[in-house]
């Protein structure tokens, strides 16, 4: 756990949430570039997201 204590699995879950909101804000204002942008970042985090929970102890939180 990073010294802050924050989990950095929290901060994975929420980035991802928040890219979620974004995509389809961003979807709802004709942006297919930007919103195509957007979910490459949150299949980003979400993988990343995975890869954390394998890795700890439990398998996920």
């Amino acid at each position: 756990m990073p010294e802050n204590g924050k989990d950095p699995r929290d901060n994975l879950k929420y980035v991802s949430d928040m890219l979620e909101q974004l995509k389809v804000l961003s979807a709802g204002s004709g942006g297919p570039f930007l919103t195509y942008l957007l979910d490459m970042a949150k299949t980003e985090a979400s993988e990343r997201l995975r890869a954390a929970q394998d890795r700890s102890p439990s398998g996920q939180k």
